[in-house]
């Protein structure tokens, strides 16, 4: 029975003709593969965004680390001149140290909290599925919008935080904690693993619903207590979500930018300059973007390492293993050796400990378990249910609380927020920071209007690139398919910086800088890599029997993905529309970079101007936020299902 085409998808008449092009010489298909012409005309789009804003950018800024390059074009050849000068410079080393410690101490911090945080709302059950739709919102809002919320709270003049220290007598004085020396770092963790503890909360959530009750089960009959069923059961069973989120949260911690140079700018006196901070440092304020290349590249090793990981992880390792000569096979085969006995010493010991405290723990739990009766074991349960709620609860005020102030902060007068009155309600409630805000001689309303156009177009570039290529790496026989989709998850966890300098310089050339266009033809390159990722995950959970029946029927391979592939993949195409769209609004780096003039600024650029005043005029400042998180929590709201489903596909399940 022929297929009808999907209700709303009928095919414009170049997908008819693309079917009809004529087949290539069988030579090419035994060298390319059997469908290498139809993957090509899938993939020529991502190709052309890729290979001109990710592809050449990359390999341009390796270039430009050994010369000595000061403008748009490229300066004369220095060698390893960059690099040399950076590793005897006290202050990049010292940036890479701070970058090494804000990684790993916020990594672990994010971690455990939202091991915590999954295992409770996991035992909740179906009511959790609220609470972690609320958890999720300090991921998906803008950058600028949690920078105005934490400098806010930690003002040492109009802060929440410095005033209740003092009240309870913990400080004598107001502390600037962004602008002392040694509470500078610590603060940027906490406010980082604030906005990370969403992303990993959501996906170990997901990770615990994938685990088998049964395994728990027979754990529980075996005798296993709920440490020895955490250990056996739920570890091993998280093991894959584990690492991708560890992996992922790492990457992306070691080469973050815009939060740190909101909040600080890298300051007081350098305590909290990363690595990035200080290559943009080198690139906007100095002009020398040789050096700022080098310091990218510098630290490349360690990212590469960790994307190398994740995408044997993520992607599968079904490549066979390369050719390597036989000495590098004992040495590898010695190393693997030593390794093993390592782990399995360091295995030995764990366990000993482990065993002798769960031996104690146990003890104790079955003498009170004999002398504790049957109604109190049933009040016990509750206890233990009101404690999760409890700890819901807590959790939930730390991650919302920093948003309920902005609120309440944009709809006091000037006079209540430098009077410290009607501290957590406001009284009365006023738009005085609104009408201000929003007065003639303001430019919010312009710079709304430049956001809006930027994350309406880039989004649609970039979930239409994503719909083809994902289709050409999943289902299309052809050579390269596999390098490709590596190559994909590896632009997508690049660093910002690295490829911000040589995009510059191109579009200098192009004569397009301080432009919405220069933006609108970048920002795709941000959202691409994750949409094509979404989206491939999604096409290969389609039955292929419909794309067979509907090859039957007729239908070329454009016809087949237009009709049936387009259609059931909707899902996953919002998902991706929805993140582009956060992402375009969310942007600061690429903004800063190539945008000049006030009349062209995104609202997260121009809020950005705003806080760096001699003194930031915090009522307006959050009102300016309050407007900004609208529409990604109205978004939001339309979307989460989508969204959610989209943020957990990757790291729930990897592909083979």
């Amino acid at each position: 029975m022929p297929l009808t085409p999907a209700k709303g998808f009928c095919a414009p008449p170049f997908i008819a003709w693309l079917d009809r092009l004529p087949r290539r010489s069988r030579a090419l298909h035994r060298l390319l593969g059997p469908d290498w012409s139809v993957a090509y005309a899938f993939l020529a789009p991502t190709l052309l965004l890729m290979g001109g804003l990710i592809a050449y950018p990359f390999l341009r800024a390796v270039m430009l680390s050994f010369t000595h390059t000061r403008g748009s074009g490229v300066g004369p050849f220095v060698g390893l001149r960059n690099y040399r000068f950076l590793w005897r410079d006290r202050f990049f080393r010292e940036a890479v140290w701070t970058t090494v410690r804000l990684t790993l101490f916020s990594g672990v911090l994010k971690f455990a909290i939202a091991m915590v945080a999954a295992l409770v709302l996991h035992r909740l059950g179906a009511r959790a599925d609220v609470w972690a739709g609320l958890l999720l919102l300090p991921w998906i809002m803008p950058t600028v919008v949690r920078a105005i919320a934490w400098r806010g709270l930690l003002d040492p003049l109009y802060g929440l935080v410095n005033r209740i220290l003092l009240d309870l007598g913990l400080l004598h004085r107001a502390v600037p904690f962004f602008g002392t020396l040694h509470l500078a770092l610590p603060s940027v963790i906490l406010v980082d693993v604030w906005q990370g503890i969403p992303f990993f909360t959501i996906n170990l959530l997901a990770g615990f619903k994938s685990v088998s009750e049964e395994l728990y089960e027979a754990a529980s009959i075996d005798g296993a207590g709920a440490w020895r069923r955490f250990l056996h059961v739920t570890l091993p069973g998280l093991r894959h979500v584990i690492i991708v989120v560890n992996l992922l949260a790492t990457i992306w911690t070691f080469n973050s930018f815009e939060l740190i140079f909101l909040l600080t700018g890298g300051g007081p006196m350098n305590a909290t300059k990363v690595y990035s901070v200080l290559a943009y440092d080198y690139a906007v304020r100095g002009r020398q973007f040789g050096l700022a290349t080098a310091v990218a590249l510098s630290v490349a090793p360690v990212f590469v390492l960790a994307m190398a990981i994740l995408a044997r992880v993520m992607l599968g390792s079904a490549r066979p293993a390369p050719q390597v000569p036989a000495n590098a096979t004992r040495l590898v085969a010695l190393l693997s050796r030593g390794l093993s006995r390592l782990k399995q010493g360091l295995s030995d010991v764990f366990w000993w400990i482990n065993d002798s405290v769960e031996r104690l723990f146990e003890s104790v739990a079955s003498l009170f378990r004999r002398w504790l009766p049957y109604g109190s074991r049933r009040r016990s349960r509750r206890i233990e249910t009101v404690a999760a709620s409890v700890v819901v609860a807590l959790l939930l005020l730390f991650e919302l609380g920093p948003f309920y102030w902005v609120l309440i902060t944009a709809f006091k007068s000037e006079l209540q927020i430098t009077l410290w009155r009607s501290v957590l309600w406001p009284q009365p409630w006023t738009l005085d920071q609104f009408r201000s805000l929003l007065g003639p001689q303001q430019s919010l309303l312009l710079w709304l209007r430049n956001t809006v156009l930027i994350a309406t177009v880039s989004p649609l570039i970039a979930t239409g690139c994503a719909a083809l290529s994902a289709y050409a790496l999943v289902r299309l026989r052809w050579r390269g398919a596999a390098l490709l989709a590596n190559s994909v998850l590896i632009t997508y966890l690049m660093p910002g910086v690295l490829l911000v300098i040589p995009i510059y310089q191109l579009f200098i050339r192009l004569g397009i800088t301080n432009t919405l266009f220069s933006l609108i033809i970048a920002y795709p390159t941000l959202t691409l890599p994750f949409a094509i990722w979404l989206t491939m995950g999604y096409y290969a959970s389609i039955p292929q029997e419909l794309e067979a029946a509907a090859m039957v029927d007729g239908c070329g391979p454009f016809r087949t993905f237009w009709h049936i592939v387009l259609p059931l993949g909707k899902p996953a195409l919002i998902a991706a529309t929805l993140f582009g769209v956060t992402q375009a609004w969310n942007e600061y780096l690429y903004a800063a970079t190539f945008i000049a003039s006030e009349g062209r600024m995104t609202i997260s650029l121009g809020l950005a101007q705003m806080i760096w005043g001699d003194v930031a005029p915090w009522g307006r400042l959050c009102a300016a936020a309050v407007i900004m998180s609208v529409p990604v929590l109205a978004l939001y709201i339309l979307g989460q299902r989508f969204m959610v489903a989209g943020l957990t596909a990757g790291a729930i399940k990897g592909r083979s």
